[in-house]
């Protein structure tokens, strides 16, 4: 027992450290070491007694693991071996019951009539082959287990020969495993089942004529049998063992526990001196299990609290630092939001002006009398206040969208009407640069709920920016159509805006609907960009609960910029279009 302890790592106790007890309170000889020397005053509330000891608490779990280990283990086994014996019994059951159905004549079988059949050639033919079997094929069947039935109703049989001729005539319920020789001329056996009689393995086999006919039926039992009986006899070795197994385990665990609460009772002192402010303490980790695992784990907690006060002074400071973050994003915040109300105001004031110079510039470039040059410099100064008041919309729109204080005004529009109209007012913009401009009008009617104002606004910035990135010389296609829409939702109005122009990069395409973006290919008529109409069409479609994308193969492949409103029906055959005339539609069913 000592070899086991000193390999299981143990140190056992000299009689200096061994615990006594003085006046009702225990004592023991600090053994730490010279650097963690503890105070010897008592603590008033720690207590040292134990209801349970140890060895017992151990003794009970390992007790309960053998007892179970032996009897799960036994118990499994047992079973196994039922198994084992009663395949092995219902194999020799069914080659006994085959072999004495094979040898009775199936025709001779039929004749027979329960007890008024005894005595008779058939009868008497039918109980030689039962009393050949048993002398010939002994194989510790009994005589009253080997005999033939036929079935006289649906639910019984009833017995025709047998050795023992004083049950013939006696009817038996048919059992569920019977049904599959009667009805399907199929050998079939059972487990193992028990009524008054006693403990029965039973196989069945089919007595059939010379058409196939099942006329009866061989039934031959092992009742009581010894095999069976030793295989039970294994449960009361099973329970020796575990007796015998819960005594060496409670041993076992006096031992152990014997030696294990040396070293709980150091870490135990230890800690009543942490609890009394004593951080300078520490315990010996003399070994490398578990016990001594919890000594190292002590030793550490005693320095992560020295930390204590670090880690809270750092807490503090990030937590300083956190609410001056929080303070600066508040202003942050503050200053956007005055920044867009700046934006907001200056554009509102700015519009006016620039509207009424753009009114007198188109004065003078259709005055006639008013010199070439004049008019000229008329017509310039008309296109820079319209891209001013161009940019001024698109700030305002922004400024008005972030602020969520942009209306909608709904109504249910014709959207081919409305973007016919569009496309009419781009057409002279288009054919300044040998552009073609082809629309392709809505086969169906396309009804859907916007803002007529902001959703021409949207098709507007599509077709003019396609316009103005496209080469001269080359098409841009504007259709409209209704579609089902995807994911199982409800038709859809589509209006695809398709040029040919220098396409976009995948660069392009992520950072396309965002504020002040600008693309890598430039306008090719001299045109400007603000970066800023593109991020206001997303921004009104998504308003109308909408989607917008764009659709690019790569540079010099073009692009078409799509966008999807959820379809309506049309509640009467004229639709209100953008300009608040009507246009004929069909009603959507």
């Amino acid at each position: 027992m000592w070899v086991l302890l000193r390999f299981l790592n143990f140190t056992l106790p000299f009689p200096s450290e061994m615990c006594y007890f003085v006046g009702g309170r225990e004592k023991r000889e600090n053994r730490l070491m010279p650097d963690e020397k503890v105070s010897q005053t008592p603590h008033a509330t720690f207590d040292t007694s134990t209801r349970y000891r140890l060895w017992v608490k151990i003794g009970i779990l390992m007790a309960g693991l053998t007892f179970g280990a032996i009897l799960s283990s036994g118990w499994f086994h047992y079973h196994k071996n039922v198994e084992l014996i009663l395949r092995n019994l219902q194999n020799q059951l069914q080659l006994a019951a085959n072999t004495i159905a094979i040898s009775i004549d199936g025709d001779q079988y039929r004749r027979l009539q329960g007890v008024a059949s005894k005595g008779t050639p058939e009868y008497q033919a039918v109980k030689r082959v039962l009393e050949d079997f048993m002398r010939n094929h002994y194989l510790g069947f009994e005589r009253e287990c080997i005999y033939t039935f036929r079935q006289v109703s649906p639910d019984s049989v009833e017995f025709t020969v047998m050795l023992q001729d004083e049950f013939v005539g006696h009817r038996y319920p048919i059992r569920p495993e019977m049904r599959l020789t009667l009805q399907e001329g199929k050998p079939s056996y059972t487990g193992i089942y028990q009524d008054e009689n006693g403990t029965w393995v039973s196989a069945y086999a089919p007595i059939t004529d010379n058409r196939g006919a099942v006329v009866g039926m061989v039934e031959v039992d092992f009742k009581n049998n010894v095999y069976l009986k030793a295989v039970r006899n294994e449960i009361y070795t099973i329970m020796i063992f575990s007796v015998i197994g819960i005594g060496a385990a409670l041993v076992v665990a006096w031992l152990l526990a014997r030696y294990i609460s040396r070293p709980v009772v150091d870490i135990s002192r230890a800690a009543l001196e942490v609890s009394r402010g004593n951080l300078e303490v520490s315990v010996s980790a003399r070994t490398r299990d578990e016990i001594g695992m919890l000594a190292r784990a002590f030793n550490y907690m005693v320095s992560e609290i020295k930390q204590k006060e670090f880690f809270r002074r750092r807490n503090r400071e990030l937590q300083e630092a956190y609410d001056r973050l929080d303070k600066l994003n508040r202003e942050l915040q503050e200053a956007n939001r005055l920044k867009s109300e700046f934006l907001s105001i200056a554009a509102h004031d700015l519009k006016n002006p620039l509207q009424v110079i753009m009114g007198y510039a188109e004065l003078i470039s259709h005055t006639k009398g008013v010199p070439r040059r004049v008019q000229e410099s008329a017509e310039k100064i008309k296109l820079g206040t319209e891209r001013m008041v161009n940019i001024i919309s698109h700030i305002l729109d922004t400024s008005l969208i972030e602020s969520g204080k942009l209306e909608l005004k709904k109504e249910v529009v014709d959207v081919g009407a409305l973007v016919a109209k569009v496309v009419e007012n781009n057409r002279p913009l288009a054919e300044k640069k040998q552009q073609q401009l082809q629309f392709f009008p809505c086969e169906a009617p396309c009804a859907a709920e916007v803002d007529p104002e902001r959703m021409d606004e949207v098709v507007d910035n599509l077709i003019s920016n396609a316009i103005k990135f496209s080469p001269p010389g080359r098409g841009i296609f504007v259709r409209v159509k209704r579609t089902p829409g995807g994911n199982a939702r409800r038709e859809v109005v589509r209006i695809e805006v398709e040029d040919e122009g220098p396409g976009l990069t995948e660069e392009d395409q992520q950072h396309l609907f965002g504020q002040f973006q600008r693309l890598s290919a430039q306008p090719t008529g001299g045109e400007t960009s603000t970066g800023l109409g593109l991020s206001v069409v997303r921004q009104l479609v998504e308003l109308h609960g909408g989607r917008v994308w764009a659709e690019s193969n790569g540079p010099g492949t073009g692009a078409t910029f799509i966008v999807e409103l959820q379809a309506v029906a049309s509640q009467s055959n004229s639709l209100p279009t953008a300009d608040g005339t009507s246009s004929p539609s069909k009603a959507v069913p």
